[in-house]
């Protein structure tokens, strides 16, 4: 379109930007519950940030690679934060925050290479309000480093394939292996959306060239290469083979440690069904991901055929997480970012079927615009933390030396060593381990406890409602009530 000139384009993307930036720093420390995963990696970024090997105790961890570790190290030394790592949790938060709006602005300039404007725009503002990539990039997680630097890497990747032979070609396509690579050292299941589908495509209507796809994932394979060399010249090699044995084991579902097909966790439609009022167009968005990427693979064009790859792989990867593997909710963040590029492509060259009804198509993908935005105005709007109220409760209201017991995994995480402050806290989540450790308090969180999530039993949310006075209640979506209960020591004794 001739009225979209290159000033109006950068217009509409610094708006898109500042769009993306507000929606996620509003409320950046109250609309998001505390989630375990991130006291983890703050205490892992806190030993980052002192110059050692990321660790948890003194215990090397090598689950995952360190690149977004040593970055939240890095910006916590620089800046000074917090050596607590659950206060950490809280500034770090703004670092996943910066790097989710340049997701939507690198989604928004890869659709503009890819379709139209419009369709650009569209696409840039249901990733900048959806309020599951809210969630995603409101924490401090790997998912959101990791997926700013695919698509990183992909948008060189795409500007090298246009480029005719010689240098700039080639400095282009070897910077994307290279920004794709760096992705992988900050979550290794980035190999899946990264360099993957640049193999596939070699076969898939020879949309690359051999040679191209060669250079390509040569380039994004050196990083992590050079990391396994770190780990083998510091004799850690066996550790870090050990550690990844279980993360595969775990990714293809043979050890079902957490997700929703462990069997201590409720059922995805059990799941789905209670936060369908939060994240209802976050699941229209993940059911369409793989229909449109199927469908972007007809493409006659080999850019869009490439994306189609992209979305294909992880839509699929997702179904199988969902039908066998470990599923966790943070992974449908590698679904929804390329599921939305497949739909823009979707949108520019639909199948002569689809393109019979596109007034349909129009209306529905505008409904699934504004309703996004609203249920991201709302996700940004609740008060969401619980743990975090509960924390300074504790702190300002309770006498030093108070005994107080712990039942779910992430109040634990957050609370249990007491750091910088004159309370005696512990996983005491029954009612014999209460009395035995001589408790006064117990904090609950009524939600993860009734799901099986926490380490208390549900049968003690109905004993302490019957012989426990609650003296602190927070109500939020994610944990339900956090009620922090004062024990009677007569009833802890009774039978």
């Amino acid at each position: 379109m001739r009225s979209w000139t290159k000033p109006r384009l950068l217009l509409a993307g610094g708006a898109l930007a500042v769009v993306a930036l507000l929606m996620r720093v509003w409320g950046l420390a109250t609309a998001n519950e505390l989630f375990i995963d991130e006291v983890t990696y703050s205490r892992l970024a806190l030993s980052a940030g002192r110059g050692e090997w990321p660790n948890l105790a003194g215990q090397p961890f090598y689950l995952h690679p360190p690149l977004t570790f040593w970055l939240n190290g890095g910006v916590s030394r620089l800046f000074g934060l917090s050596p607590d790592p659950t206060s950490l949790v809280f500034q770090l938060r703004w670092v996943n925050a910066v790097l989710g709006v340049a997701v939507v602005v690198l989604a928004f300039t890869l659709l503009l290479r890819l379709t139209r404007p419009v369709i650009a725009l569209v696409g840039g503002l249901v990733l900048a309000a959806d309020p599951f990539v809210l969630r995603n990039d409101g924490r401090v997680m790997l998912e959101t480093p990791a997926f700013a630097l695919v698509l990183a890497g992909w948008l060189c990747l795409l500007v090298g394939l246009d480029r005719p032979g010689g240098r700039a070609r080639r400095a282009y396509l070897v910077a994307g292996g290279l920004l794709i690579g760096l992705a992988i050292l900050a979550k290794d299941v980035t190999l899946v959306p990264g360099l993957l589908p640049v193999l596939l495509a070699v076969l898939w209507r020879r949309t690359i060239q051999p040679r191209t796809a060669a250079l390509v994932i040569g380039t994004g394979l050196l990083p992590y290469a050079g990391y396994l060399v770190a780990l083998a010249f510091a004799g850690r090699f066996g550790q870090w083979w050990l550690a990844k044995v279980g993360g595969l084991r775990r990714m293809a579902g043979l050890d079902q440690v957490s997700g929703f097909n462990s069997g201590s966790s409720p059922s995805l439609l059990d799941a789905l069904l209670g936060q369908l009022s939060r994240f209802g167009t976050s699941y229209v968005l993940l059911g369409l991901a793989l229909p449109a990427g199927l469908l972007a693979l007809l493409s006659a064009r080999g850019d869009r055929r490439l994306v189609g790859l992209f979305a294909s792989l992880m839509g699929l990867l997702g179904l199988f997480s969902l039908g066998f593997g470990t599923l966790e909710e943070q992974m449908g963040y590698f679904v929804v970012v390329p599921g939305v590029l497949a739909l823009g492509i979707t949108f520019a060259e639909p199948p002569r079927w689809l393109a019979k009804v596109r007034p349909a198509l129009v209306a529905a993908a505008a409904l699934v615009l504004v309703a996004g935005l609203g249920f991201g105005i709302h996700a940004r709007s609740v008060t969401d933390n619980g743990y975090q109220q509960a924390r300074a409760w504790l702190d300002s209201q309770l006498p030093p030396g108070s005994r107080v017991g712990l039942t779910t995994p992430t109040a634990q995480f957050a609370l249990h060593s007491g750091e910088g402050r004159n309370l005696r806290v512990g996983t005491w989540a029954s009612v014999g381990a209460l009395h035995r450790f001589r408790a006064g308090y117990v904090l609950t969180q009524s939600r993860p406890l009734s799901q099986g999530y926490g380490y208390a039993s549900p049968d003690l949310l109905p004993w302490l409602r019957a012989h426990a006075k609650p003296v602190f209640t927070a109500n939020g979506p994610t944990g339900g009530a956090t009620v922090v209960w004062q024990l009677d020591p007569a009833a802890l004794t009774s039978p």
